[in-house]
């Protein structure tokens, strides 16, 4: 009995088309190993945090302007906790750097413990509408972030003004940059950078609260006198 040719092509064809079941079977496991098998990068959060060990301003404290602070505000690139790097205008996340808490909230904690510490003629408090203030701190925060140029820096912008009570009539705008530069883009070198950038800010909000202030005192004298 002879051997029939279409039957052992179809044998081949069966084996051929398993062996292709196979590969690409191999190959989907494979893949998905690769996606799911590897956890992704467990978030490492940095913190910034000032020295306060000098504090001229609390020995006077009795004899400070209180000012209502109001929440930094900033726009949607910034409100989050991943640590962002801009090249060319383009702003990118870090894969496995956080900060504490959103960039203006730490910015916004740490701006009021230096004005409270530094400040030789404002308290900062609550902007509550039950606590008492002589006049209103408000502002954003514009950038917070690596910037991939000079080698590589750290930047910090904010836009603060200041109002009389209760919002009344703004007295003074102030726009306040400062950059430290970053060797390499490792956590505590980046930690380091903003810790120093935002130290080089402080001192410029501090001076220009303070000389703000006989522009806040008129403007008390003037409601007194309505």
């Amino acid at each position: 009995m002879g051997i029939d040719p279409a039957a052992i092509r179809d044998r081949e064809m069966k084996h051929l088309t398993m062996l292709g079941r196979v590969i690409v079977s191999g190959i989907l496991v494979a893949s998905l190993t690769a996606c799911f098998g590897k956890p992704p990068p467990e978030p490492r959060y940095l913190r910034v945090e000032l020295d306060s060990t000098d504090c001229p301003g609390s020995t006077s404290q009795q004899h400070r302007t209180p000012i209502g602070f109001k929440p930094l505000k900033a726009l949607e690139n910034l409100d989050r906790t991943r640590v962002m790097t801009a090249r060319d205008r383009v702003l990118s996340a870090e894969l496995q750097y956080d900060w504490e808490g959103a960039p203006q909230d730490v910015v916004g904690q740490i701006l009021r413990r230096g004005v409270e510490c530094q400040s030789s003629s404002v308290t900062p408090v609550d902007y509550q509408p039950r606590v008492e203030h002589d006049g209103v701190l408000t502002g954003e925060l514009t950038a917070f972030n690596i910037e991939d140029v000079e080698g590589g820096r750290f930047a910090v912008s904010m836009h603060l003004e200041l109002w009389s009570k209760n919002m009344g009539k703004r007295l003074a705008i102030g726009d306040f940059n400062a950059y430290y530069p970053v060797e390499n883009y490792q956590g505590a070198t980046i930690a380091r950078a903003a810790t120093n950038a935002l130290g080089r800010v402080l001192p410029k909000v501090v001076d220009w609260l303070d000389q703000s202030m006989p522009k806040l005192q008129q403007a008390m004298e003037r409601q007194q006198q309505q």
